[in-house]
């Protein structure tokens, strides 16, 4: 009898520290695995990356777009374990000597640092930061108007007040070219970066980005179409009210809808408002 009530005793010390601790057995089996799961997970997707590096470096993969997806997942996962590892160039020697390091900081994380860092790695805040916000922000700069001369299209418009409609007409490929590869090439990268990653946002935000990716396209297009009707025009088109609203328009949406998705996620950017 004695023995038993040893027994209990004890059974009951043990549960009175367990719960002092905050901590339940089960709590603690569930915890360790949760940790145990972030752990398998974050080596995945390190194992992903490294195979990506390889082919990049072997020109399995040499596309500018792979590389520019490649750069995204890279520094995402780096910021994530909190690396001082990123890739910013194509260079061979840097993306071998980027994922070594990468390698080496994910294999130093215990699991309460893996639990953290791939809740991290899975927020729509941190995917935002690291892989669109850059592209996106340049694009509101493309799509400004007549404000700072990043607008292409605004810009064309100035610097042609006076030009012959020789010089118009051969200026204008090279002012389509840098739109289509400059402000819609970024628009590309963020609508596939949005896809890739579409799981880890709420509806409300996807409904946010969407919306606003769909406006800034529909705000470069414009731009392209003003630029190529001043081809052969009989008279000078320009006067500032020949030139398209509908960027404009376009533009106060897009950046309506990027202001109150960054304000939800709690980052804040004067120069978008």
């Amino acid at each position: 009898m004695k023995n038993v009530s040893k027994i209990t005793a004890g059974a009951a010390a043990l549960t009175l520290a367990l719960s002092l601790i905050g901590c339940t057995p089960k709590e603690s089996i569930n915890k360790t695995t949760e940790q145990e799961e972030a752990q398998k997970k974050i080596k995945i997707e390190l194992s992903f990356l490294q195979n990506e590096c390889d082919r990049l470096i072997n020109k399995e993969e040499d596309s500018e777009k792979t590389f520019q997806s490649y750069k995204n997942d890279f520094n995402l996962l780096s910021t994530s374990v909190s690396s001082t590892s990123k890739v910013v160039e194509m260079d061979n020697n840097e993306l071998q000597v980027s994922i070594d390091q990468l390698e080496k900081d994910v294999e130093k994380l215990n699991g309460k640092e893996s639990l953290k860092a791939y809740k991290k790695y899975t927020s729509a805040k941190t995917i935002y930061q690291v892989t669109m916000k850059e592209d996106l922000h340049s694009i509101v700069e493309a799509t400004s108007g007549w404000d700072d001369g990043k607008d292409r299209g605004a810009a064309f418009f100035y610097s042609h007040i006076h030009s012959s409609q020789k010089d118009i007409n051969k200026d204008i490929k090279p002012a389509l070219n840098d739109i289509k590869n400059g402000p819609i090439y970024k628009l590309s990268l963020v609508q596939d970066e949005l896809q890739k990653h579409r799981d880890n946002f709420s509806k409300k935000q996807l409904e946010q980005l969407e919306t606003a990716t769909q406006a800034f396209k529909a705000s470069l297009n414009a731009q392209l179409i003003k630029v190529n009707s001043y081809k052969n025009t009989i008279k000078n088109p320009y006067t500032r009210s020949s030139y398209s609203d509908e960027e404009s328009e376009k533009n106060i949406e897009a950046r309506t809808y990027l202001t109150d998705f960054e304000s939800d996620l709690g980052i804040v950017n004067p120069e978008i408002y």
